[in-house]
């Protein structure tokens, strides 16, 4: 079976079966400077593009432990969906699941969380701000949006990349990874 009839297969199971699932699946979490609260690292639980989300919970929540119930055929409750809304402080998501792996959140210095996968940053979130400094929710939108990489694209600079993958990478690390570690250094 490919695994594209296994995901096919697994929608038609779970629609028809009506069951709950959570929405949330847990990576990670790490304790705040000041140990008032906790950082959770969690993806959401969606079909197709991975998303991330890191949660800032008071330390009555255990962050292992955190469910919020998930039904196909009613999606999250209004009440789940502002408390989540009410604790996210970074969220991104990859529509082409090229740079998805080894997901974590560290603190940097005692004031910089910072998001990572895939071997780049993807946000970074200022503890003493209280502010995301780089959190772009959708990456692979914006590089693609671009045409950089298509022959006939506005911003065609001459020099194609081996592949897709390759050019995606590149950005990433010259638009989001780069800027969060120039902004680490310049503000410690």
């Amino acid at each position: 079976m490919t695994k594209r009839h296994f995901i096919t297969t697994l929608i038609i199971v779970l629609t028809f079966s009506s069951c709950d699932m959570n929405y949330l699946d847990y990576y990670q979490h790490i304790d705040s400077p000041d140990g008032k609260y906790y950082y959770g690292l969690y993806s959401d639980f969606s079909i197709g593009d991975p998303g991330f989300l890191v949660l800032k919970l008071d330390k009555k929540t255990n962050p292992e432990d955190l469910k919020i119930n998930y039904s196909f055929e009613n999606g999250i409750t209004g009440d789940d969906a502002k408390w989540i809304g009410d604790r996210t402080i970074l969220s991104n998501y990859d529509e082409a699941s090229q740079y998805c792996s080894n997901p974590k959140i560290e603190i940097i210095d005692k004031r910089f969380l910072v998001f990572s996968r895939g071997g780049f940053m993807f946000g970074l979130y200022d503890l003493k701000l209280e502010k995301d400094t780089f959190n772009n929710c959708c990456t692979w939108n914006e590089w693609a949006s671009q045409n950089i990489w298509a022959e006939k694209g506005t911003n065609y600079k001459g020099h194609i990349p081996k592949d897709e993958k390759s050019d995606y990478g590149l950005w990433i690390e010259k638009n989001i990874d780069n800027k969060i570690n120039d902004y680490i250094v310049n503000n410690r």
